[in-house]
């Protein structure tokens, strides 16, 4: 039996937590004990409250007092893998970590996304360094793992995301639209999605507003948290000066992510950078066919079901939106190939690479 210790940021409604909490649950009850431990508190939910193994979250703000109560977690339950989840967790909790590498313990970083706005030449030199205590790396996709290759040197294992299908499908689509406030009778497209810059809602916003002088009967909505409160701001005066507040919105979190899926007619995810993308893979298992742009990992989490667009593209973005929906037999031959492009991800076949990751490197102890 392995001790593992997921490190992560904090808990919350991001897509790492979701992450870690999949993967402990499906994680082989006869070959893997797992731990969490969070860096810092957060006022969002906590996904694995229910669940019964050794947590703790670090009582002080100061990233070194984290990381000496990480050290004291670590020693104290005898951890034989610390399994670190995203930039911070990968920083501090690799620098933690290698106080112990001495008795054994062995390291795992996750690369959950494309860190290339913080690797600067300062930041790059410390990633550097702590690869050469880093038993194995992981990328949430090849291009992932290509970007950490060229920049950091280090070779990753690819080990895709999975989904939760009872969390996305099955929804009630008039259920979702009146939730949202939008008609049965409108065409809706929808991002998911944190409000910040990553996500490309200025780009959306853009071409949500050329789509709708095209399309009298389209609606959009950008469902998530709002991370960037300026941002938020500049968008929907934006929205307010076209005249489009009764036909832009912002839902903000929603846990009813069935009902919204269902709800739309499209998901558009014009991000600048994406490591992965759960909510592609959550929209196709939902049969909501999907326009992504040509970053990161979603190529290839699309594969051929969905519709590529440059980044940072408005009009191109307004193009692909405007086509298909004038299109209801495209829309439909991208839903079904978008199902069966979304059966590739499954958490259980997620967590049995990672564990055969686990005794690979324990086996070379």
């Amino acid at each position: 039996m392995l001790r593992v210790a997921h490190v992560l940021n904090s808990p919350g409604r991001g897509g790492v937590p979701r992450v870690v909490d999949a993967l402990v649950r499906h994680a082989d009850a006869n070959r893997i004990a797992p731990h969490v431990f969070h860096m810092k508190a957060s006022d969002g939910p906590d996904l694995m409250a229910d669940l019964n193994i050794p947590r703790r979250t670090a009582n002080s703000g100061s990233k070194a007092a984290a990381m000496t109560e990480l050290i004291t977690f670590l020693d104290h339950h005898k951890i034989d893998i610390l399994h670190t989840h995203s930039y911070r967790p990968n920083v501090y909790g690799r620098m933690a970590g290698a106080v112990l590498r001495p008795a054994g313990l062995k390291i795992v970083a996750h690369y959950h996304n494309d860190y290339s706005d913080k690797w600067d030449a300062e930041t790059l030199c410390v990633e550097r360094q702590l690869a050469a205590v880093t038993d194995a790396g992981i990328a949430v996709s090849a291009a992932v793992a290509g970007r950490v290759a060229e920049c950091v040197g280090k070779v990753c294992d690819v080990a895709e995301n999975g989904i939760d299908r009872a969390r996305v499908t099955g929804g009630n689509r008039a259920r979702g639209r009146a939730a949202l406030g939008v008609p049965m009778d409108a065409c809706l497209v929808g991002l998911v999605g944190r409000v910040c810059r990553q996500k490309g809602i200025d780009t959306f916003v853009a071409a949500a507003t050329m789509t709708a002088r095209e399309r009298p009967n389209a609606r959009f909505v950008v469902i998530g948290d709002a991370e960037d409160n300026d941002l938020l701001s500049r968008m929907t005066t934006r929205i307010t000066e076209a005249g489009l507040t009764d036909r832009i919105h912002f839902a903000g979190h929603r846990d009813d992510m069935a009902d919204m899926l269902a709800a739309l007619d499209l998901l558009a995810a014009p991000s600048r950078w994406e490591g992965f993308g759960l909510m592609l893979a959550e929209a196709m298992a939902a049969g909501v066919p999907v326009i992504g742009s040509m970053v990161g990992g979603i190529p290839d989490v699309l594969g051929d079901a969905g519709l590529l667009v440059p980044a940072e593209e408005p009009k191109a973005l307004s193009r692909a939106m405007t086509t298909l929906l004038g299109h209801t037999t495209r829309k439909a031959d991208m839903a079904q190939l978008g199902q069966r492009q979304s059966a590739r991800f499954d958490w259980t076949r997620t967590a049995f690479l990672i564990c055969s990751i686990y005794e690979r490197i324990t086996r070379t102890a």
